[in-house]
Protein backbone atom coordinates (compact mmCIF):
# COMPACT_ATOMS: atom_id res chain seq x y z
CA UNK A 1 0.00 0.00 0.00
CA UNK A 2 2.93 2.12 0.52
CA UNK A 3 4.71 1.64 -2.45
CA UNK A 4 1.47 2.42 -4.39
CA UNK A 5 0.80 5.66 -2.65
CA UNK A 6 4.67 6.62 -3.19
CA UNK A 7 3.95 5.93 -6.68
CA UNK A 8 1.14 7.56 -7.22
CA UNK A 9 2.39 10.75 -5.74
CA UNK A 10 5.20 10.11 -7.94
CA UNK A 11 2.92 10.41 -11.35
CA UNK A 12 1.03 13.25 -9.81
CA UNK A 13 3.60 15.61 -9.49
CA UNK A 14 5.56 14.69 -13.20
CA UNK A 15 2.37 15.57 -14.65
CA UNK A 16 1.88 18.85 -12.50
CA UNK A 17 5.00 19.76 -13.78
CA UNK A 18 3.90 20.05 -17.27
CA UNK A 19 5.76 16.42 -18.00
CA UNK A 20 2.17 14.46 -19.07
CA UNK A 21 4.33 11.78 -21.33
CA UNK A 22 6.16 10.14 -18.10
CA UNK A 23 2.75 8.86 -17.07
CA UNK A 24 3.23 6.82 -20.17
CA UNK A 25 6.37 5.23 -18.99
CA UNK A 26 4.56 3.57 -16.03
CA UNK A 27 4.71 -0.18 -16.37
CA UNK A 28 1.29 -2.27 -17.25
CA UNK A 29 1.83 -3.77 -14.06
CA UNK A 30 1.99 -1.04 -12.04
CA UNK A 31 -0.44 0.57 -13.42
CA UNK A 32 -2.94 -1.51 -12.62
CA UNK A 33 -1.61 -1.96 -8.97
CA UNK A 34 -2.13 1.68 -9.15
CA UNK A 35 -5.86 1.71 -10.17
CA UNK A 36 -6.70 -1.25 -7.95
CA UNK A 37 -5.84 0.83 -4.81
CA UNK A 38 -6.98 4.21 -5.87
CA UNK A 39 -9.38 4.39 -8.86
CA UNK A 40 -10.99 6.97 -7.97
CA UNK A 41 -7.41 9.34 -7.66
CA UNK A 42 -6.27 8.06 -10.95
CA UNK A 43 -9.19 8.44 -12.89
CA UNK A 44 -9.67 12.10 -11.66
CA UNK A 45 -5.43 12.69 -12.60
CA UNK A 46 -6.48 11.07 -15.64
CA UNK A 47 -9.09 13.56 -16.66
CA UNK A 48 -7.12 16.51 -15.77
CA UNK A 49 -4.62 16.77 -17.48
CA UNK A 50 -1.91 19.89 -16.94
CA UNK A 51 -3.16 23.10 -18.20
CA UNK A 52 0.57 24.07 -19.29
CA UNK A 53 1.04 21.26 -21.21
CA UNK A 54 -2.43 21.58 -22.69
CA UNK A 55 -1.61 25.17 -23.59
CA UNK A 56 2.11 24.39 -24.92
CA UNK A 57 0.73 21.49 -27.06
CA UNK A 58 -2.00 24.18 -28.29
CA UNK A 59 0.05 26.79 -28.71
CA UNK A 60 2.67 25.18 -30.75
CA UNK A 61 0.37 23.28 -32.99
CA UNK A 62 -1.20 26.58 -33.53
CA UNK A 63 2.30 27.67 -34.24
CA UNK A 64 2.57 25.09 -36.86
CA UNK A 65 -0.68 25.81 -38.58
CA UNK A 66 0.77 29.03 -38.86
CA UNK A 67 4.23 28.43 -40.03
CA UNK A 68 2.79 25.59 -42.47
CA UNK A 69 0.32 28.69 -43.64
CA UNK A 70 3.13 31.08 -44.21
CA UNK A 71 5.04 28.79 -45.68
CA UNK A 72 2.00 27.76 -48.41
CA UNK A 73 1.50 31.45 -48.61
CA UNK A 74 5.00 32.43 -49.50
CA UNK A 75 5.45 29.40 -51.76
CA UNK A 76 1.96 30.76 -53.60
CA UNK A 77 3.79 34.09 -54.02
CA UNK A 78 7.00 32.91 -55.58
CA UNK A 79 4.81 30.83 -58.30
CA UNK A 80 2.43 33.97 -59.19
CA UNK A 81 5.52 35.92 -59.47
CA UNK A 82 7.31 33.21 -61.37
CA UNK A 83 4.47 32.68 -63.35
CA UNK A 84 3.75 36.49 -64.40
CA UNK A 85 8.09 37.05 -65.21
CA UNK A 86 7.65 34.02 -67.42
CA UNK A 87 4.49 35.70 -69.58
CA UNK A 88 6.55 38.38 -69.61
CA UNK A 89 9.53 36.56 -71.14
CA UNK A 90 7.57 34.85 -73.77
CA UNK A 91 5.59 38.95 -75.25
CA UNK A 92 9.30 40.36 -75.30
CA UNK A 93 10.21 36.89 -77.36
CA UNK A 94 7.83 36.98 -79.32
CA UNK A 95 7.83 41.13 -80.00
CA UNK A 96 11.51 40.83 -80.74
CA UNK A 97 11.29 37.97 -83.12
CA UNK A 98 8.95 40.24 -85.14
CA UNK A 99 11.11 43.05 -84.67
CA UNK A 100 14.51 41.32 -86.13
CA UNK A 101 12.71 39.62 -88.97
CA UNK A 102 11.95 43.58 -89.74
CA UNK A 103 15.08 45.10 -89.49
CA UNK A 104 16.80 42.35 -91.42
CA UNK A 105 13.87 42.65 -94.36
CA UNK A 106 15.81 46.46 -94.17
CA UNK A 107 19.07 45.21 -94.11
CA UNK A 108 21.44 44.20 -97.38
CA UNK A 109 23.14 42.14 -94.78
CA UNK A 110 26.72 43.24 -96.13
CA UNK A 111 28.62 45.95 -95.18
CA UNK A 112 29.88 48.49 -97.95
CA UNK A 113 33.51 49.38 -98.60
CA UNK A 114 35.40 52.69 -97.89
CA UNK A 115 37.88 52.40 -100.60
CA UNK A 116 41.37 53.14 -99.79
CA UNK A 117 40.75 52.89 -95.61
CA UNK A 118 41.76 49.89 -93.48
CA UNK A 119 38.98 49.37 -91.52
CA UNK A 120 39.10 47.66 -87.81
CA UNK A 121 36.04 47.76 -85.48
CA UNK A 122 36.16 47.18 -81.71
CA UNK A 123 32.67 46.65 -80.85
CA UNK A 124 30.93 49.97 -80.96
CA UNK A 125 33.91 51.68 -81.90
CA UNK A 126 35.43 51.89 -85.49
CA UNK A 127 39.30 52.85 -86.72
CA UNK A 128 40.16 53.70 -90.29
CA UNK A 129 43.47 54.00 -91.56
CA UNK A 130 45.53 54.69 -94.31
CA UNK A 131 48.59 56.69 -95.50
CA UNK A 132 49.40 59.35 -97.83
CA UNK A 133 52.74 60.33 -98.76
CA UNK A 134 54.64 59.81 -95.41
CA UNK A 135 51.75 60.91 -93.66
CA UNK A 136 49.72 58.63 -91.47
CA UNK A 137 46.06 59.32 -91.04
CA UNK A 138 43.57 57.51 -88.43
CA UNK A 139 39.89 57.91 -88.00
CA UNK A 140 38.44 57.29 -84.68
CA UNK A 141 34.40 57.19 -84.62
CA UNK A 142 31.61 55.22 -82.39
CA UNK A 143 28.57 53.94 -83.67
CA UNK A 144 27.07 54.12 -80.29
CA UNK A 145 24.49 57.20 -79.97
CA UNK A 146 24.59 58.39 -83.74
CA UNK A 147 21.56 56.98 -84.95
CA UNK A 148 19.32 59.81 -86.37
CA UNK A 149 15.65 59.58 -87.75
CA UNK A 150 15.37 61.11 -91.51
CA UNK A 151 12.22 61.59 -93.44
CA UNK A 152 12.81 60.43 -97.14
CA UNK A 153 12.38 63.14 -99.71
CA UNK A 154 8.76 62.57 -100.46
CA UNK A 155 8.21 61.48 -104.24
CA UNK A 156 4.87 63.31 -106.11
CA UNK A 157 1.60 60.99 -106.34
CA UNK A 158 3.69 58.42 -103.48
CA UNK A 159 2.63 57.84 -100.04
CA UNK A 160 4.72 58.93 -97.95
CA UNK A 161 7.93 56.62 -96.51
CA UNK A 162 8.74 55.91 -92.64
CA UNK A 163 11.54 57.56 -91.50
CA UNK A 164 15.26 55.96 -92.55
CA UNK A 165 17.92 55.29 -89.14
CA UNK A 166 20.79 57.05 -90.20
CA UNK A 167 24.08 56.74 -88.53
CA UNK A 168 26.44 59.42 -88.37
CA UNK A 169 28.81 59.35 -85.89
CA UNK A 170 31.11 62.05 -84.93
CA UNK A 171 34.59 61.57 -85.74
CA UNK A 172 38.33 62.73 -84.94
CA UNK A 173 40.79 62.78 -87.71
CA UNK A 174 44.58 62.68 -86.60
CA UNK A 175 47.37 63.07 -89.05
CA UNK A 176 50.60 62.20 -88.25
CA UNK A 177 53.61 63.32 -90.25
CA UNK A 178 56.55 60.77 -88.05
CA UNK A 179 58.19 63.57 -85.86
CA UNK A 180 55.64 62.45 -82.69
CA UNK A 181 53.40 65.61 -83.09
CA UNK A 182 50.01 64.58 -84.35
CA UNK A 183 47.54 67.74 -85.83
CA UNK A 184 43.97 66.22 -84.41
CA UNK A 185 40.59 67.37 -86.05
CA UNK A 186 36.82 66.64 -84.29
CA UNK A 187 34.98 66.93 -86.95
CA UNK A 188 30.73 66.61 -86.52
CA UNK A 189 27.66 66.27 -88.72
CA UNK A 190 25.65 69.52 -89.09
CA UNK A 191 22.35 68.84 -87.50
CA UNK A 192 19.75 67.27 -90.70
CA UNK A 193 17.11 70.68 -90.42
CA UNK A 194 19.89 73.13 -91.04
CA UNK A 195 19.23 75.15 -93.90
CA UNK A 196 19.31 78.51 -94.95
CA UNK A 197 16.77 80.10 -96.51
CA UNK A 198 17.24 82.93 -99.25
CA UNK A 199 15.46 85.62 -100.63
CA UNK A 200 13.68 83.32 -103.38
CA UNK A 201 12.41 81.57 -100.44
CA UNK A 202 14.64 78.01 -101.65
CA UNK A 203 15.97 75.92 -98.55
CA UNK A 204 19.63 75.82 -99.38
CA UNK A 205 21.68 72.67 -97.16
CA UNK A 206 25.21 73.80 -96.38
CA UNK A 207 27.67 72.86 -99.02
CA UNK A 208 29.68 70.66 -96.84
CA UNK A 209 28.51 67.39 -95.46
CA UNK A 210 30.88 68.02 -92.08
CA UNK A 211 32.67 70.73 -89.97
CA UNK A 212 35.60 70.88 -88.05
CA UNK A 213 34.27 71.85 -84.60
CA UNK A 214 37.75 71.57 -83.02
CA UNK A 215 41.68 71.78 -83.06
CA UNK A 216 44.55 70.52 -81.51
CA UNK A 217 48.26 69.22 -81.29
CA UNK A 218 49.18 67.27 -79.20
CA UNK A 219 51.79 63.65 -78.88
CA UNK A 220 49.74 61.36 -79.32
CA UNK A 221 47.10 61.69 -76.73
CA UNK A 222 44.37 64.24 -76.66
CA UNK A 223 44.22 64.90 -72.94
CA UNK A 224 41.65 67.37 -71.01
CA UNK A 225 44.50 69.44 -70.71
CA UNK A 226 45.51 69.42 -74.21
CA UNK A 227 45.00 73.18 -75.50
CA UNK A 228 42.19 72.99 -78.07
CA UNK A 229 40.92 76.23 -80.72
CA UNK A 230 37.49 75.97 -80.98
CA UNK A 231 36.09 76.34 -84.70
CA UNK A 232 33.53 78.94 -84.07
CA UNK A 233 36.20 81.09 -82.47
CA UNK A 234 38.50 80.42 -85.34
CA UNK A 235 39.33 82.70 -88.50
CA UNK A 236 37.19 82.01 -90.94
CA UNK A 237 39.74 81.59 -93.32
CA UNK A 238 42.10 79.60 -91.48
CA UNK A 239 38.83 77.10 -91.50
CA UNK A 240 38.22 76.90 -94.99
CA UNK A 241 42.47 76.27 -94.94
CA UNK A 242 41.78 73.61 -93.00
CA UNK A 243 38.52 71.72 -94.71
CA UNK A 244 41.12 71.73 -97.77
CA UNK A 245 43.84 69.95 -96.54
CA UNK A 246 41.53 67.51 -95.41
CA UNK A 247 39.54 67.33 -98.89
CA UNK A 248 43.50 67.06 -100.11
CA UNK A 249 43.94 64.15 -98.34
CA UNK A 250 40.49 62.34 -99.35
CA UNK A 251 38.26 63.20 -96.50
CA UNK A 252 36.00 64.93 -98.30
CA UNK A 253 31.79 64.68 -98.97
CA UNK A 254 32.47 61.52 -101.06
CA UNK A 255 34.09 59.85 -98.26
CA UNK A 256 31.37 60.80 -95.70
CA UNK A 257 28.67 59.46 -97.67
CA UNK A 258 30.70 56.32 -97.64
CA UNK A 259 31.27 56.52 -93.68
CA UNK A 260 27.36 56.97 -93.66
CA UNK A 261 26.64 53.86 -96.03
CA UNK A 262 29.27 52.32 -93.71
CA UNK A 263 28.09 53.21 -90.37
CA UNK A 264 24.20 52.19 -91.15
CA UNK A 265 25.27 49.36 -92.17
CA UNK A 266 27.31 48.18 -89.20
CA UNK A 267 25.31 49.76 -86.86
CA UNK A 268 21.92 48.07 -88.34
CA UNK A 269 23.90 44.45 -87.84
CA UNK A 270 25.29 45.40 -84.11
CA UNK A 271 21.26 46.44 -83.30
CA UNK A 272 19.96 43.18 -85.12
CA UNK A 273 22.42 40.90 -82.77
CA UNK A 274 21.49 42.77 -79.93
CA UNK A 275 17.76 42.02 -80.32
CA UNK A 276 19.02 38.33 -80.69
CA UNK A 277 21.06 38.16 -77.27
CA UNK A 278 17.79 39.77 -75.82
CA UNK A 279 15.57 37.26 -77.11
CA UNK A 280 17.82 34.28 -76.49
CA UNK A 281 17.98 35.87 -72.88
CA UNK A 282 14.17 35.86 -72.46
CA UNK A 283 13.82 32.48 -73.45
CA UNK A 284 16.57 31.20 -70.71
Amino acid sequence: MAKALKLLLSCQSSILSGNALKLCSVSRLQSCAVAQSFPKCLATIAASPSPRAHCTLSAAMTEQKQGLFRVSNRSSHKTQISSLSTEVDKEISKFLEKEIQYEKSRSSGSLPPIPDFNITTNDADITLTKSFGSEKIIIRFTVNGAVDSVMPEAQSGQAEEPPQMVCRPPFEVELSKGDGKILALQCTFPAVDDTIEDTGQHNLQNEDQFEIQEVAIHDGEWKDTTYSVSAATMDAELFDLLMDMLDERGINDEFIAQLVDYCTAYETQKYINFLGSLKNLAEK
